[in-house]
C-alpha cells in the first residue's frame, strides 16, 4: 500500500530524529569517557624539569655487571670454531674472542679507539687463558672410560658486580650439554653439584672442576680489575651513541577520538637506566611512563624503545607535546597531523573540542529544519511541523549536555 506524502515526510523526519539522536549521544559518551580515562592535568608545572642542564658524562655508578660466557666443543667443526668467549658490560655485549682466529674484537667503535695495543694484547691473554682451561677440563671428561665420543659442549659463565656501596660479589657457573653442572661458593671455596647427583658423579665432576685458588684471585681481583678498567673509559670518553628519536603517530580511534602515541627509540642502556616519556598539554602533565622493566623494550639491535598513547578530541592535538626526559637531555615533539598525500605538516582546525561538537550539533539541525520546512510547505502537512519541533527542542537539550 502507498503511503501519502504527509506520511512519507513524517517517517522521513522520524528518521532524521534518530539519526541525529543516535551521533550526538555516541558523541556526548566519547567526551564523557575521555574525561574519565584522560584526567585533567594537575596543577604541577614540569617547566622546572625541561629546563635541567643537559648531562654530558657518562653515570658510572653502580651497579655494574662484568660477565664472560665461554662455550668450548669436543669436537672440531668446520662450521664452528672450537672455543668462543663472549665478553658483556651490563648484559651489553662488547668483546668476543674467536679461537680460530686467535683475536679478540670490541662491538664498540668507542672501545677499539679507546684501547692501545697493550691493553688488547693483556685482554687478549686472559681469554686465551680461559680457552686452555675450559679445553683441558673437557678433554679430561670426554677421555674418561664409558663416556661417549661424540659432540659434547662444555659451558661456563663468569663474572663479577660491583655493587652500589662499591663492594663486589662474584659468580661463576659451570656446565655440561646444555645442564646446569657447579656452582663456585665463594664463602666456602669450594663447588657444588647443581642437578640432582650421585657421589659417583660427585666425586667425577668436582675435582675436574678449575682450581679452587685460582678461581678465587679472578673473582676477587682480576674481574674487579677488569671492570674498573672499563668504568674508567667510560668516564674518560662519552659514549658516541647519537640521540634519541621520537615520533609522533595518530590514530582515528575510537569513535569520536584521536589516539596520539609517542614513540622514543634508538635509547642506548646508559640513557635508560632514568627517565620518563610523557604528554603534555599546554605545558602541564597529562600521563607519564617511567623507563623501569616492562616499559622499556629492547628493539633488537643493542637500543631500547618506550611508548606513550593517549585519547584526546579531534582537533585538541596542538595543544599536546609529547616530552622525552633521560640521562643526558629532553626532547619534546608537537602533535602536528602529517598530510601523507603530500607529506607537509599540517594543524587541525581552529574548531575544537565540544564547542566544535556544539556548531555541529547546531548546523545539522539546522540544516534539518530547512529541508523539513520546505517539505511541509509543499505537502501541507500539520504533523510534520510538531516532528521539527521536537527535533529542535531534543538537539538544543543535547547540545547544551555536551556543553556541561
Amino acid at each position: 500500500m502507498m503511503l501519502s506524502r504527509d506520511l512519507r515526510a513524517e517517517a522521513a523526519v522520524r528518521l532524521w530524529i534518530m539519526f541525529l539522536l543516535l551521533e550526538d549521544l555516541l558523541g556526548a559518551c566519547a567526551v564523557g569517557d575521555y574525561q574519565r580515562r584522560v584526567p585533567s592535568a594537575p596543577n604541577t608545572d614540569i617547566r622546572n624539569t625541561l629546563e635541567k642542564p643537559r648531562v654530558t658524562t657518562q653515570e658510572v655508578a653502580g651497579p655494574h655487571t662484568l660477565r664472560y660466557d665461554l662455550m668450548a666443543l669436543s669436537l672440531k667443526l668446520p662450521e664452528l670454531p672450537q672455543v668462543l668467549i663472549w665478553r658483556y658490560f651490563d648484559d651489553e655485549p662488547f668483546l668476543h674472542y674467536n679461537e680460530s682466529s686467535n683475536r679478540t674484537d670490541s662491538w664498540e667503535p668507542r672501545i677499539k679507539r679507546h684501547w692501545r695495543a697493550m691493553t688488547w694484547a693483556r685482554e687478549t691473554e686472559d681469554l686465551q687463558e680461559m680457552v686452555e682451561q675450559l679445553k683441558r677440563m673437557l678433554a679430561e671428561v670426554t677421555g674418561q672410560k664409558g663416556q661417549d665420543k661424540g659432540l659434547h659442549i662444555l659451558q661456563a659463565t663468569l663474572g663479577c658486580e660491583l655493587q652500589r656501596n662499591g663492594s663486589t660479589r662474584g659468580f661463576w657457573h659451570l656446565g655440561y650439554d646444555g645442564r646446569n653442572l657447579l656452582t663456585f661458593d665463594q664463602k666456602t671455596l669450594t663447588w657444588t653439584m647443581d642437578m640432582p647427583f650421585t657421589q659417583q658423579k660427585k666425586t667425577f665432576w668436582e675435582p675436574r672442576a678449575p682450581r679452587a685458588d685460582l678461581v678465587k684471585t679472578f673473582l676477587d681481583d682480576t674481574c674487579p680489575a677488569q671492570l674498573q678498567r672499563h668504568l674508567a673509559s667510560l668516564r674518560s670518553e662519552p659514549l658516541d651513541t647519537g640521540s634519541p628519536m621520537v615520533i609522533v603517530t595518530f590514530r582515528n580511534y575510537p569513535l569520536g577520538r584521536v589516539t596520539l602515541t609517542c614513540r622514543a627509540f634508538n635509547l642506548y642502556p646508559h640513557m635508560a637506566t632514568r627517565g620518563t616519556l610523557a604528554w603534555l598539554q599546554d605545558r602541564k602533565l597529562v600521563k607519564q611512563k617511567a623507563f623501569e622493566p616492562g616499559t622499556i623494550l629492547p628493539s633488537g639491535d643493542r637500543t631500547y624503545q618506550i611508548w606513550v598513547s593517549i585519547w584526546v578530541l579531534p582537533g585538541q592535538e596542538p595543544q599536546f607535546t609529547c616530552n622525552l626526559s633521560y640521562h643526558g637531555g629532553n626532547i619534546e615533539k608537537r602533535a602536528v597531523i602529517v598530510n601523507t598525500v603530500s607529506g607537509e605538516k599540517t594543524r587541525q582546525p581552529s574548531t575544537s573540542g565540544v564547542g566544535g561538537r556544539v556548531k555541529k550539533s547546531l548546523w545539522t539541525t539546522m540544516t534539518t529544519a530547512f529541508m523539513v520546512t520546505s517539505w511541509t510547505r509543499k505537502t501541507g502537512g500539520d504533523s510534520t511541523l510538531l516532528l521539527l519541533w521536537w527535533l529542535l527542542f531534543f538537539s538544543t537539550v543535547l547540545a547544551v549536555l555536551t556543553l556541561v
